[in-house]
Formats: structure tokens, sequence, C-alpha cells
């Protein structure tokens, strides 16, 4: 396993599709053979899933287990910083702005008819969650349109 910084771990993943599809594939199973990726994946041959697994473990984000599964190492870097990673779950990080605005605004709401001057926070609360609510969404396709 050799040590790759950031630009050419970029270059490598992201530069090459069917590797990105693999190794976003392996980030959301978490484990997998030859045979699973090839079939999640579609390719047509096992060579094609076995040459990209071995180019990810020389990249250090997959290891390969004595009974030839591979297992993923998550790694944040590229497109991948702009979401978390939990378990399998790829997820926007604007999506835990997004709650937070929904929160402030179901508070603001809860408080506005007893204080009539909650309006003028209510609107920016408003705006914020039709905006990282949009973003969540932009995020979301444009990590489907990379697969």
């Amino acid at each position: 396993m050799c040590s790759v910084e950031s630009g050419d771990l970029e270059k490598e993943v992201f530069g090459e599709y069917y590797r990105f599809c693999v190794y976003l594939h392996m980030l959301k199973v978490g484990e997998g053979s030859v045979k699973s990726v090839q079939e999640a994946l579609g390719l047509s041959v096992p060579t094609l899933a076995v040459y990209h697994l071995e180019k990810l473990v020389d990249l250090g984000l997959v290891r390969k287990n004595w009974d030839g599964n591979y297992h993923v190492v998550p790694k944040s870097f590229g497109i991948l910083k702009l979401f978390v990673i939990v378990g399998t779950w790829i997820v926007p990080r604007t999506l835990f702005i997004a709650i937070v605005f929904a929160v402030t605004s179901v508070v603001f709401l809860t408080y506005l008819p007893d204080n009539e001057q909650l309006i003028w926070a209510l609107i920016p609360s408003v705006i914020g969650l039709v905006a990282s609510i949009y973003q969540t969404v932009q995020s979301y396709r444009l990590l489907k349109k990379s697969v």
C-alpha cells in the first residue's frame, strides 16, 4: 500500500470513471467480493472489477482480506469532501444545516403567535432552510450523476 497525496488520489480515483464507481459502491456496502462488485456495477468481465479493486488497494482506499474479500477504507477527498460518510450512508453535509434551519423555523413558528416580532427571525430561517434543502438535493444529484 502506497502513501498518495490528496491531489494524486483525486486524479487516480476521479480521473477513472469505473474506479470511482467501484469506490462509491464499496463505500455504500462496506465490503464485497469481485463477483459482487461486478454484478452491482454491471461490469462485463470480472477482471475489470479486479483491476479497479487492486488499484484501490494500491491507493490505500480498500483492503484485501485473506479470503479474497475487499473492505473499504473510508476517506474524504475531492468531491467526497462535500459528504459525510456514516457507516454505509453517504450524506451531504448541507443536510445537517437544513436540519438546524428546520428546527429553528419550527421553534419560531411555535412562539410566533405570542410574539409577532419573531417574524423577522423566521424569514431568514425559512430562507436558510430552502437554500440548504436546495443544496442538499443538488449534492445528491451530483453524486448520482457520478455513478
